[in-house]
């Protein structure tokens, strides 16, 4: 599978593998991708790992929040 083929159905998938237990993902709009995570520190570590497990699921121009209750990160747009 390449990332051109990826829609929103298969990197909900994908990315049901690669995140803690308690975080889920949505869709903020069609181009912006929230994760939420139960706290601080798993939205940290979901945030410094993002480069290799999730950067390269993306699209040019997506962009990708972490969010906790405490927490707030997000990316600029994928080039």
């Amino acid at each position: 599978m390449t990332p051109s083929s990826l829609n929103q159905h298969t990197l909900e998938l994908l990315l049901s593998f690669v995140l803690p237990y308690g975080c889920s993902l949505s869709v903020v709009s069609g181009s912006t991708y929230r994760i939420h995570c139960p706290d601080y520190e798993i939205a940290h570590q979901v945030w410094e790992n993002r480069v290799n497990c999730i950067c390269p699921l993306l699209q040019p121009g997506e962009v990708l929040e972490v969010v906790a209750s405490d927490y707030y990160a997000r990316s600029y747009p994928k080039v």
